[in-house]
């Protein structure tokens, strides 16, 4: 049996249908328009697994390491070292630039205070 586009829509418009539950339309525009934005992006998902498996892999790449400890020590001494941070002069200066730094930061400049005539 053909049907054209007019039969269709008086063939669709006898059949026999049930009035939709009176809250539907609210109900359906809640769940897609409506909706909430997630907490978190998928992108964002994404970059903390990957971290937290390259911590873990860095973690265990460094307990089955032997002797990290040891090289990781000379490491550090031979940058020390290197970069002439065993001198006292250059230690003194790196303490006072700190220092200087750090009361620097700590000064409070109060504000410039302006009075507005009507």
């Amino acid at each position: 049996m053909m049907y054209d586009d007019d039969d269709l829509d008086r063939a669709l418009a006898v059949l026999p249908l049930e009035e939709p539950p009176a809250s539907l339309h609210a109900r359906i525009m809640a769940a897609t328009v409506y909706r909430p934005r997630a907490a978190v992006q998928q992108w964002e998902v994404w970059t903390v697994a990957t971290l937290a498996a390259l911590a873990v892999w860095f973690t265990w790449v460094a307990l089955s390491t032997p002797r990290l400890g040891e090289r990781l020590v000379d490491g550090v001494t031979r940058l020390v070292d290197a970069g002439g941070l065993t001198s006292l002069n250059t230690l003194l200066w790196l303490a006072v630039g700190i220092s200087a730094a750090w009361w620097l930061s700590q000064i409070t400049v109060p504000q410039r205070r302006r009075i507005e005539i009507r």
